[in-house]
């Protein structure tokens, strides 16, 4: 059992390395929709994010494994995205007053 839980817990710690690597950085949004955000900067801390969406901070985050979550105060409103990495980009689902969608955000070189 005792031998279960640590190989459980150096998985988790391994994961939330690796998503650490993979996501920080400087993201751009895919597509033109005219209301939706553009510029993603991000950094992973251990279980939580921190950075900015089009110079929003970042709030309420969390990483579970591979996926990953936070909250931005857009226009007076919060939206929660959550996400994870997908084929080397980042797959957002945005959920806000009147707004369900997803989004795709690519690496800026």
């Amino acid at each position: 059992m005792k031998r279960a839980l640590t190989s459980l817990l150096v998985s988790a710690i391994l994961s939330l390395a690796a998503l650490g690597a993979v996501v920080d950085g400087q993201w751009s949004a895919e597509g033109s929709a005219k209301t939706a955000p553009k510029k993603l900067s991000i950094h992973v801390n251990q279980n939580s994010l921190s950075g900015t969406m089009d110079g929003m901070a970042i709030t309420r985050s969390g990483v579970d494994g591979g996926f990953f979550w936070f909250y931005v105060v857009r226009n007076g409103a919060d939206f929660l995205y959550k996400g994870q990495i997908k084929g080397g980009k980042i797959e957002l689902r945005e959920s806000g007053p009147h707004v369900h969608r997803t989004l795709t955000f690519t690496r800026v070189q």
